[in-house]
């Protein structure tokens, strides 16, 4: 049976408390039986006891059908099995806990790292010290031995030299990896990243009263400066923005039991409901506008309000011994008036509390703390304090539509002291008078402060409501379980009048009304009546006896009362009033029910044969009016007499004969009435609506509707109309009774009514009206939907409400929803949310959820019959109840069969036959009747007894063919329109594939799946004409849903032969039991047939063959727009397996397997699609389920995707307990994860696979940074296991291949593979228990296949001991052991096979630098550890002892210790990149003889720099090393380092090897991928686009000069076409980019003090990118020795003058920067012509000190000195490293006319360059031009004339400099000449006066020059001249011009 229905039946009120009592685990509730006019039914709503009128032949048909509505049990069909479904995946449920629970904890490398800051704690003495470059660390070989032979080695590994058959150790490997293994992968694997699955239908809510936000207020005390008489307060809430009371008055009396005796009198006792002080307030739209508003009324008193009121604000507490006298006369005066007047209240006060000034400054308060509120300038203050006794904060989850900034659930409990009241005004009582008063209290200029408060203490609690106060009442009074003791003063829940609507259909009963009497107007009305208080009653007929006890007691009263009066304004004859009525309205009404109000004059003062209460006018309300309730505003007028008989019937507007009225029959009295009742529906259409259908039931005629008598012969067209009007009615109403409403309309359809004799169908209107009100609730209520598109309002009457109506109308329950049988008590709950309790699936099931499998232990007729006949458990959250007569009760639920029509063939009838506008309504929410429609299936199964029938039996073809039809127009319409209409159609395909998932488990399979190859040939169809990824995607979201049932196994035949069926997949047969499906053997020769998706396949396996073929088809590299659906396709299966592993019914390990022959095509389509998944974490999961469950089978699977799997599963890092320096010092939790990415592919770039976290499955869906450190514990746990057990089944598969293809020819390849693998597994983040089983693998397949590493290329060899030596220094013990012991037997391997083990010796050493080099969490102790344990090893041999192998082991432990010990200093400086780039070069050259070691150290260096740094350095290290090339005798290769000298002149002196190092015959030397013609050519290439990268297009040049003759001698064109049009655009970039480039920026740095260590007086030249400001690198570098030394330990030396250390502080570091420029001599810049010439190969740089004689910097021209310095560097630029020490220093004095005369130079150089610029710059120009001959600073260049030509030297030495600095002046002005010419022709008409300015300016300047210029000095021109040998440049140009 696929379902059992729970129809929980209803109970008496006895067996209700008990099972409450049983619930709540407290004492019995005492209950209070409240009935009106007939017998009482107990409802309990989660507790809450409900009185309802039973008496059904007093009460009306509409109040039995909601009554009915609100009591009837839920019917909920619930599918046995079908929590087993994908929809359910126990990977997203808390079951995944339980099946997590004894996971051994993993440990992983990752993890056992030590903290990084306190690592960094204890290195920081290394920090701060520093050393030399020349300085050697490495000790001497004795000590090294030493030092070794004094460690501890870790523990040998037993047995590991024994000789032992390899068969012996694959089996002892086997049995230790498969002991405590966990199986069930998919426990571990956190829950999916993706949104919600689009199969999950949620359970919705249960129906349920409403609740807004829910307050909690307590009212403690009130407290006058006097205590003279009663004070009576009430409370309510005020939303002044919308202008309207959000709550009823809550009254409250919290006067003294001595000030109460004053009242005695009249209220002779009080009932326990109206003594309550604390209330429960709710708020749907909480907002910033709502006010707290507390009135106080005190007993009527003679004088107005000023005056009663006086006495409180003069009289003061601290004075009552001196005012004793008038406080006694005050109090007598008091208790006079209160045993005459104690019946009447009069206003008194009024204050008001911004409620959400409250909540935001309680929610910021600590404890004890006193806040003062508002108002603070009156006297008096409003305070708040904390509460410490209240619970903090409470979560309450209510259904509201509130601002979510004005939250009311969160906020810390406050207790509030309010200490002023404003008197109440007379003339300003009104409502409208309030909104003005609380609008101006929020304003800072508040008008309310300047009045004279009444100060009061009245001390009020407000907190959150708990979620399930003790001793709480209803608005109705009705106690709310848990109530343990009625004596205990109750909590009152406050009903909410909503701001604005809200829409949540009636769950309960209530039926209340409330009167609000707002004003009178008597000004015209003769007589005396000024003291007015109106008596207000509720009325059943005319007589005086006939006044009804419904009218709630207010506080410290009665209960009920049958009168109240409103408060008397003393002396107004036009009273307002602000008087709340609340009445219980009787469950059904009649016309003679009223309300009457009567209006009195009270006399204050006592006279004699004065009554107390004279009448002075009547008035009333009829409480129907055709039929309806009567609501709203009313003006009334009002009768001086009394009304005569038979008034009640009519309207006072009616002019009665002979009645007297006030003001001629005006409307004087204006009154509110407001129902709140889930009875009445206030809506028109509505209730002509139900009176028609309920006229119907009773076959009464003529009806009344309105003014209207309906006959039996025009009924039809009403009842057709009044369907149709439905549409206009309001929808508040609609959804109110929207239960009630969908079951009328339901009945319509399948119980047509007759009329006058005839059939009437109203099956078409109904289905128009119902598909248009779901169609209204979807477009208005759009907030309220799922994920689907359905609207909580009906997926709840569907799941809960909605079932098959009898349609017998002789039985005795008549109604919508009569099952028939006896109608006992019903018992219901209420709750907000869903209870904790709640559990909808505690009934045991009625049968197997298959009902065509067989194998149940119960017969379906005896669990049915046992459900039925047993008492049911708790309701639904909602409706609990039990049973009594269980036999009549099952002849009654089975006995009614449907004689008419059946709801779901006439729905799918109707909806076949639909067309237009009705269709389309349909079609919007089509969800909705699918989902009646299955129901009704069901219901209908069900109660007929057909669910064992034949399921081929069950249905009639008609039915049949319109469901076929239905879904091939559904199909159609998704087809034709998802690109107009995307968000239509993608509902429309999720509601059509859970209707036909539902399906499958109550119709016939074959029928079903047809109807699934209808939707599929529409779709394909669509999609082979047009590509589109939408509709593809729509068709995988209805296949994962249809996929999501929970005999999905089943339905795809697991356990059938792969033979072809008759049909795509017939039904299975009800013969055939679940569990011999799987006990079928398949022969082993057809499995190999299953790997491909073949065509018997795709037949025999239907479901599982449209996913795959699905999987196939989007994954294809040839699809095109498919590649963003690949992650959703691998989630269906994902989702798929993932539901297997976790099913019970498939545990069994042969079951499991047989299920895996579904998904065997998965294995193809992983190998073919691998390179397109770019999200393949979830793939690889499931393909790791199949090797584990498919044992021997995968033997062709390629191990690119074992490759691929590893990476996914490697560790990415415990959640881990890190220390973070916050201010407290706290620990704090690390909740981040880093991805380890695998540190080498195969495959190419990782960029390609899209490997980011974000796209894969790996991400936590619930990463949260509030997780506790258990939580945090617990997923470190699971996260390792499901690492460490993926791991490992990949490791049983290579070991399944190896065992396989050991007898193949082909395996070498194949093994090829398995090791890459294992190597690649090895690079991964693994956990020490995984690598423990590698290792073990690892030596078993070398001892097997040595060949794999010493017959083939060493790549492997190499890759294989970087791994065990990275591994070797790992921090976990039992790592390190294996890893040493599978290095030691790969020496004695590598050793017996030649006598000599110098490859893995070369690739130890290798790996070594290599691991120096990139390793960062790199550890020297624990390596030297493995070291001790390998040497130990050695000497434990016994077998290899007389060779020569211990002593090469110890030489090689030995070579590699010093070479660890070389590693200290390099730790010491990694935050030092200068520093440790130095240390690594020094580093390559002690392992020089290992010429591989520089390419790793090398690449570290490329990885540590800018691109641009990399580049450069490519040029010099890819080409510089090849000198080992000499070796080869091929004429076109170049011969040694000397061919690449022009690349970079540091090739020759540092040539890597050369021919007296290193014998090219050793083995292992130069083998390799680099040590070959096409390693050489891809180096250079790589040089070759680096350079290019770079921007150094000339250096391309001169390596392709290398590379072209190599390509000559091969005939390659194709490249040499290639590397010619690399040099075009090289060429091309350098012409395009003329004066464009940019190269580095180079600074000279000193370092000068002690504290630097080794440093102290070094000098580098450093080289930065292009445009490095000096305060760049000068920040950089104070910063970086900053930290190291201290801030104020390191100072930069801000000028350039020579240092002296002596003036320097001894405890400091300086640091000395200088801008340095390239410096060329004249020779070489004849061959420096381009800008690339002058910044390439630099070795020289220079920079200018100014300094005068007497030690200034700066001084007048004639004293101003210069100093040039050349510094030299040992490298040149670029070069590895980015600082070069500085070998050579040179200084060059420039006197002040030197300094003159280049300064001249300049300026003249900038003139001609401004004049001669192409295209000329007018603004560069002008600016020039002003520099030189403006105004300002014409002083300039004339003053340097002044200074140095006014007078002829003394100094013959300085003629020469004389004369050139006077041609230099010539040429200036000749240039200035020029360039003001220039600019003539420039300007336009607006600068012609600056032009001429300039001139003006430039003729004075020629005029003050000329005699300076032109003087000559006589010496310099004889006939014989004197050689100046000075080496001075400037001597030198002055004698090259005489020459000329």
């Amino acid at each position: 049976m696929p379902f059992y229905a729970v129809l929980f039946s209803r109970t008496v009120a006895a067996e209700v408390r008990k099972q409450i009592a049983g619930q709540y685990g407290g004492s019995p509730q005492l209950l209070k039986n409240l009935s009106v006019g007939g017998n009482a039914t107990i409802l309990s709503r989660w507790g809450i006891f409900v009185a309802i009128a039973k008496n059904t032949s007093e009460n009306d048909s509409h109040v039995r059908d909601c009554t009915r509505s609100y009591t009837e049990d839920w019917a909920i069909v619930n599918r046995k099995y079908h929590k087993l479904g994908t929809a359910f995946n126990p990977n997203t449920l808390d079951k995944q806990k339980e099946r997590q629970r004894g996971l051994p904890k993993q440990v992983f490398e990752s993890d056992e790292l030590p903290d990084h800051s306190s690592y960094q704690d204890d290195q920081d003495d290394l920090k701060r010290r520093s050393m030399s470059i020349d300085d050697t660390p490495r000790g001497s070989w004795a000590c090294s031995i030493f030092d070794l032979k004094n460690s501890q080695p870790d523990a040998l590994l037993p047995h590991l030299l024994d000789r032992v058959p390899n068969e012996e150790i694959d089996r002892h490997n086997e049995d230790q990896r498969k002991s405590n293994r966990h199986r069930e992968l998919f426990a571990l694997h956190p829950a999916l990243d993706e949104d919600e699955p689009i199969e999950r239908h949620c359970v919705p809510d249960v129906p349920k009263e409403h609740f807004g936000q829910r307050l909690l207020v307590k009212c403690l005390s009130l407290k006058f400066e006097i205590e003279i008489e009663p004070i009576f307060a009430s409370l309510a809430l005020y939303d002044i923005k919308e202008k309207k009371r959000i709550s009823e008055n809550f009254y409250f009396d919290l006067n003294s039991e001595q000030t109460k005796a004053m009242l005695r009198p009249h209220i002779p006792s009080a009932a326990i409901s109206t003594l309550a002080r604390s209330a429960v307030f709710s708020i749907t739209y909480p907002s910033q506008d709502v006010f707290l508003v507390i009135k106080l009324e005190k007993v009527l008193q003679q004088g107005d309000i000023g005056e009663c009121a006086e006495p409180y604000m003069v009289f003061k507490e601290s004075d009552a011994a001196k005012n004793k006298e008038k406080l006694e006369k005050l109090r007598s005066q008091s208790e006079q008036f209160c045993q005459r007047l104690g019946r009447y209240r009069m206003p008194f006060a009024w204050t008001a509390i911004h409620l959400m000034n409250i909540v935001n400054s309680a929610g910021s308060l600590e404890r004890d703390t006193e806040l003062d509120m508002g108002l603070s300038e009156r006297k008096g203050s409003w305070s708040e304090r904390r509460n410490s006794s209240i619970v903090g904060r409470r979560s309450l989850e209510r259904t509201t539509s509130g601002d979510e900034s004005c939250s009311l659930t969160s906020f810390r409990p406050a207790t509030l002291t309010v200490t002023n009241f404003f008197k109440q005004e007379g003339d300003r009582l009104s409502d409208e008078d309030l909104y003005k008063f609380l609008a101006d209290m929020r304003r800072p200029s508040s008008v309310l402060r300047r009045l004279r408060p009444i100060t009061a203490q009245l001390k009020i609690d407000i907190s959150p409501a708990p979620e399930n106060p003790h001793y709480c009442l209803t608005p109705d009074l009705l106690q709310v379980m848990p109530y343990p003791d009625s004596r205990v003063r109750p909590t009152k829940e406050i009903l909410e009048f909503p701001a604005r609507d809200i829409y949540v259909p009636n769950t309960t009963y209530r039926n209340l009304l409330y009167v609000n009497p707002q004003s009178l107007n008597f000004a015209n009305r003769q007589g005396s009546a000024r003291n007015i208080t109106v008596k207000v009653q509720f009325m059943n007929g005319e007589d005086p006896s006939n006044a009804m006890p419904v009218i709630f007691g207010k506080s410290s009263c009665a209960e009920y009362s049958k009168e109240a009066y409103t408060a008397v304004v003393y002396h107004n004859r036009s009273p307002d009033f602000h008087d709340e009525v609340k009445i219980k309205l009787p469950a059904s009404l009649t016309d003679h029910h009223h309300i009457l109000f009567t209006f009195y004059h009270v006399s204050c003062q006592q006279k004699q044969n004065t009554p107390l209460e004279t009448p002075v006018g009547y008035t009333w309300i009829p409480m129907l009016q055709n039929g309806r309730l009567r609501t709203g505003h009313f003006c009334l007028p009002v009768s001086l007499e009394k009304p005569p008989q038979s008034y009640s019937v009519l309207s006072p507007d009616v002019p009665l004969p002979g009645m007297k009225w006030v003001d001629n029959h005006r409307g004087v009295f204006n009154v509110e009435v407001v129902a709140a009742s889930t009875i009445h529906t206030q809506d028109q259409f509505l209730d002509k609506f139900f009176a028609l259908v309920h006229a119907l039931d009773e076959h009464m005629f003529p009806v009344r509707i309105g003014d209207m008598r309906i006959m039996e012969n025009n009924l039809e067209a009403e009842l057709k109309s009044s369907i149709a009007a439905l549409n206009s009615s309001q929808l508040e109403p609609v959804v109110r009774f929207l239960h009630l409403l969908l079951d009328k309309l339901v009945l319509l359809m399948v119980r047509p009514p007759v009329i006058a004799g005839q059939i009437v169908n109203l099956g078409q209107a109904s289905f128009e009206v119902m598909a248009s009100i779901v169609n209204r609730l979807h477009k208005y209520l759009d907030t309220s939907q799922d994920m689907h598109g359905r609207n909580s309002l009906l997926s709840s009457y569907i799941h809960y409400v909605f079932r098959l109506p009898n349609m017998d109308p002789n039985s005795p329950s008549p109604g919508p929803g009569g099952l028939g049988g006896s109608v006992h008590y019903a018992t219901m709950a209420r709750s907000s949310v869903r209870p904790s309790s709640l559990n909808l699936n505690r009934s045991r099931s009625l049968s197997n959820s298959n009902p065509d499998i067989s194998g149940t232990p119960t017969s379906p007729d005896d669990e049915v019959r046992s459900i039925i006949g047993s008492k049911a458990m708790e309701r639904s959250g909602n409706r609990m109840s039990s049973h009594t007569e269980s036999t009549s009760f099952l002849q009654t639920l089975t006995g009614r069969l449907p004689t008419k029509k059946l709801y779901h063939e006439e729905l799918a009838l109707q909806w076949v036959v639909s067309s237009g506008s009705v269709r389309e309504g349909a079609l919007q929410q089509a969800w909705f009747f699918f989902e009646l429609m299955v129901k009704s299936i069901i219901h209908h199964l069900y109660f007929t007894d057909r669910l064992q029938s034949p399921r081929k039996n069950r249905f009639p073809e008609r039915f049949m063919d319109d469901i076929t039809a239905l879904v091939s127009t559904i199909a159609g319409d998704i087809v034709s329109r998802f690109q107009k209409d995307l968000e239509l159609v993608e509902r429309l395909n999720t509601s059509l594939a859970f209707f036909l998932n539902d399906l499958l488990s109550v119709m016939d399979r074959g029928f079903v799946f047809s109807l699934i190859k209808t939707y599929w040939k529409q779709v394909s169809t669509k999609l082979y004409a047009l590509q589109n990824p939408t509709l593809e995607s729509l068709r995988l979201d209805f296949l994962r849903i249809i996929c999501s049932h929970e005999h999905y196994v089943t339905l795809n035949l697991p356990f059938s032969l792969l033979t072809p069926p008759a049909s795509p997949s017939p039904s299975v047969s009800s013969a055939t039991s679940q569990s011999s499906g799987f006990s079928t053997h398949v022969q082993d020769q057809k499995i190999a047939n299953m790997f491909e998706l073949s065509v018997p396949f795709r037949e025999q396996h239907y479901l599982a063959g449209l996913v795959l073929t699905e999987l196939a088809v989007i994954l294809d590299p040839e699809a095109d727009g498919m590649f963003g659906l690949h992650k959703k396709v691998i989630s269906v299966v994902h989702n798929l397996l993932s539901s297997h592993d976790s099913d019970p019914r498939y545990a069994d390990p042969e079951v499991k397997a047989r299920v895996a022959l579904l998904y065997l095509p998965l294995i193809g389509i992983v190998m073919e699609t691998l390179p397109q998944l770019h999200d393949f974490t979830g793939m690889f999961i499931d393909f790791c389920i199949l090797l584990i469950v498919l044992g021997g089978i995968p033997v062709h699977i390629e191990y690119r995707c074992l490759f691929f799997s590893i990476s996914c599963f490697g560790r990415r890092g415990k959640k881990r307990l890190g220390r973070t320096r916050a201010k407290n010092s706290d620990e704090l939790l690390d909740t981040g994860r880093a991805r380890r990415s695998p540190s080498g592919s195969a495959f190419g770039s990782q960029e390609n696979l899209r490997w980011r976290k974000d796209m894969t499955h790996w991400r936590q869906t619930s990463e949260k940074m509030d997780k506790t450190r258990a939580e945090l514990e617990h997923e470190a746990i699971i996260d390792g296991n499901l690492a460490t057990e993926a791991n490992l089944i990949i490791l049983d598969t290579l070991e399944i291949i190896v065992q396989t293809v050991s007898v193949t020819e082909s395996k070498e390849s194949i093994l090829g593979g398995v090791l890459k693998v294992l190597l690649h597994s090895m690079a991964c983040n693994q956990s020490a228990l995984y690598l423990q089983h590698c290792f073990a693998t690892q030596r078993a397949l070398v001892s097997k296949f040595p060949e794999l590493l010493f017959e083939e290329e060493t790549e492997q060899c190499a890759d294989l001991c970087l791994r065990l030596l990275r591994n070797c220094s790992s921090s976990i013990g039992t790592i390190r052991a294996h890893a040493s012991a599978s290095l030691y037997l790969l020496m004695r391997q590598n050793f017996e096979i030649g006598n000599n083990f110098a490859r893995v010796k070369m690739q130890v050493t290798m790996s070594l630098s290599s691991l120096v080099g990139t390793s960062q969490n790199f550890n020297e102790e624990f390596l030297r550890r493995s070291l001790k344990t390998i040497l130990t090893y050695a000497e434990e041999d016994l077998e290899l002892r007389e060779t020569t192998f211990p002593d090469q082991v110890q030489d090689l432990v030995f070579n590699l210790h010093m070479i660890l010990s070389d590693t200290v200093k390099m730790k010491e400086h990694q935050e030092d990149p200068e520093m440790l780039i130095d240390l690594m070069y020094r580093y390559c050259f002690y392992i020089a003889e290992w010429i591989t070691s520089h390419c790793y150290i090398i690449q570290y260096t490329i990885n540590s720099h800018e691109i641009n740094l990399a580049c450069k350095i490519n040029d010099h290290y890819k080409c510089h090393k090849f000198d080992i090339y000499s070796i080869y005798d091929r004429k076109y290769l170049p011969v040694g380092c000397v061919t690449f000298q022009n690349i970079s002149s540091n090739v020759l002196e540092e040539s890597a090897v050369s021919d007296d190092v290193v014998s090219p015959d050793e083995e292992g030397i130069c083998s390799g991928k680099y040590f070959t013609e096409a390693g050489l050519v891809g180096l250079l290439e790589q040089a070759a686009a680096s350079f290019s990268m770079a921007g150094m297009y000339e250096a391309v040049n001169e390596v392709y000069k290398v590379l072209i003759p190599i390509h000559e001698a091969n005939r390659d064109a194709k490249k040499l076409a290639t590397i010619h049009g690399k040099l075009q655009e090289a060429f091309g970039k350098i012409v395009h980019q003329h004066g464009k480039r940019m190269f580095g920026t180079y600074f000279r740095v000193g370092f000068y003090g002690s504290k630097l260590g080794d440093l102290d007086e070094q000098e580098f030249v450093y080289k930065e990118p292009a445009i490095t400001k000096l305060a760049e690198i000068s920040h950089r570098l104070e910063s970086f020795y900053g930290e190291r030394f201290g801030e104020d330990q390191v100072e930069v030396i801000k000028d350039s003058n020579p240092v002296d250390k002596c003036k320097l502080d001894p405890n400091k570091a300086f640091i000395q920067i200088t801008y340095v420029e390239p410096y060329f001599d004249t020779y070489e810049m004849k061959d420096r012509i381009t800008y690339f010439d002058k910044n390439y190969n630099l070795r020289r740089f220079v920079y200018c000190t100014p300094f005068t004689l007497d030690g200034r910097a700066h001084g007048d021209l004639h004293e101003q000195f210069k100093r040039k310095t050349i510094l030299t560097t040992s490298h040149a630029f670029p070069y590895i490293k980015t600082r070069i020490n500085i070998i050579h220093k040179e200084e060059i004095i420039s006197t002040p006319i030197e300094v003159a005369i280049e300064d001249m130079q300049k300026k003249t150089q900038e003139l001609a360059f401004a004049t001669h610029q192409d295209p000329s710059d007018a603004k560069m120009l002008q600016m020039v031009l002003q520099g030189s001959v403006g105004t300002t600073v014409n002083q300039g260049p004339l003053e340097v004339a002044q200074v140095f030509l006014s007078e002829i030297p003394s100094d013959p030495k300085l003629y020469r400099h004389h004369n050139k600095l006077r041609l230099c002046f010539k040429d200036f002005t000749k240039r200035c000449e020029d360039a003001l010419r220039k600019n003539k022709s420039l300007i336009g008409p607006d600068q012609k006066e600056y032009q001429r300015e300039l001139e003006r300016n430039y003729h004075r300047l020629k005029e003050a020059l000329q005699p300076l210029i032109n003087r000559k000095i006589p010496q310099l021109y004889k006939p014989v001249l004197q050689v100046n040998s000075h080496r001075d440049s400037f001597s030198r140009m002055s004698l090259r011009k005489l020459d000329v």
